[in-house]
């Protein structure tokens, strides 16, 4: 099954953990991948916020303070 692996024989338990270990690399790698995609599209294409926070109360008393 993955004659790549060092002693590699082709038992049941073998093609088991090894298959286990690669499919939670690629859960592990495609989660990387989408976040760096996603990250580097909102990098790119950031969203426009045209309006304006609102003043928040408690600042326009600084001088008072």
């Amino acid at each position: 099954m993955f004659p790549f692996v060092f002693e590699w024989k082709w038992n049941p338990d073998h093609g088991i953990f090894l298959g286990l270990l690669y499919v939670a690399l690629i859960i592990i790698a495609g989660g990387l991948v989408y976040t760096l995609v996603k990250t580097w599209f909102q990098f790119l294409l950031p969203e426009d916020h045209a309006e304006t926070p609102e003043e928040m109360s408690y600042r326009s008393k600084y001088s008072e303070y």
